[in-house]
């Protein structure tokens, strides 16, 4: 183990707040998001512990910022929950890496896991824009990346899990394209890169493509075209 965990552990320990923090600000960055990374871990060893550690990390991002190398690893559903009240601190929900990609670019093209459970939390993220009134998170959804896409294009160009999503996941995202589409206009151009995107990836996976695929009728609700434009370009 890296010592300045051994540090952080033997102050944990001691339960030394103070010496805790000094410590952190005195860390690299990259030495910070190891920290951070532990502190999720034990969090999620022994849920009475998941407050304790998540007032502890979001106490240190509010005292530091939030480090762009943290940004790419908060690529799950669990990650997100652990990292939220840090994510609302300092509109941290739009704050970018050297991709030029922001917290929610990373969530929606997560391909770790190719199953339901492994999918983008969209309702979680609807309910805190809905409920939370969060502004930051509505403008991040907005934001470009390095290569001109936004976290939805992101989830639509690169993410290779094309099992359909739960219906309250489905409505969620669609109701996350609707507040896009309220903030900017869709980038067209894009439209011919998602059709060769979606052809590659479900024949690596040798999905059938039909006008059911529901990827295609996301992208058809992106894009603002008829599903069977989108099937009929796809099979150009």
């Amino acid at each position: 183990m890296q010592q300045h965990l051994q540090i952080l552990i033997s102050l944990l320990q001691k339960n030394d707040l103070k010496a805790m923090l000094q410590h952190y600000l005195d860390s690299t960055e990259i030495q910070n998001t190891a920290q951070l990374g532990f502190m999720f871990q034990q969090g999620e060893i022994k849920s009475s512990h998941f407050d304790y550690f998540q007032q502890l990390a979001t106490s240190f991002i509010e005292a530091k910022g939030l480090s762009t190398s943290l940004i790419a690893k908060i690529q799950t559903s669990n990650t997100l929950n652990f990292f939220t009240p840090a994510l609302k601190l300092a509109n941290n929900f739009k704050k970018t890496d050297e991709q030029q990609r922001n917290v929610l670019h990373y969530l929606f093209s997560n391909n770790k896991i190719l199953t339901v459970a492994g999918q983008p939390p969209f309702n979680y993220l609807r309910s805190l824009m809905l409920f939370g009134s969060n502004i930051t998170l509505c403008d991040g959804l907005c934001q470009r990346d390095k290569d001109n896409l936004t976290p939805i294009e992101a989830y639509l160009f690169t993410n290779k899990n094309v099992t359909p999503l739960a219906n309250h996941e489905l409505s969620a995202l669609i109701a996350l394209i609707e507040i896009e589409h309220k903030q900017q206009d869709v980038l067209q151009d894009n439209y011919s890169l998602f059709i060769k995107a979606l052809n590659d990836i479900c024949k690596s996976q040798a999905v059938l493509i039909n006008k059911e695929l529901q990827r295609i009728l996301l992208i058809a609700t992106y894009y603002r075209k008829p599903i069977q434009q989108v099937y009929d370009d796809i099979n150009l």
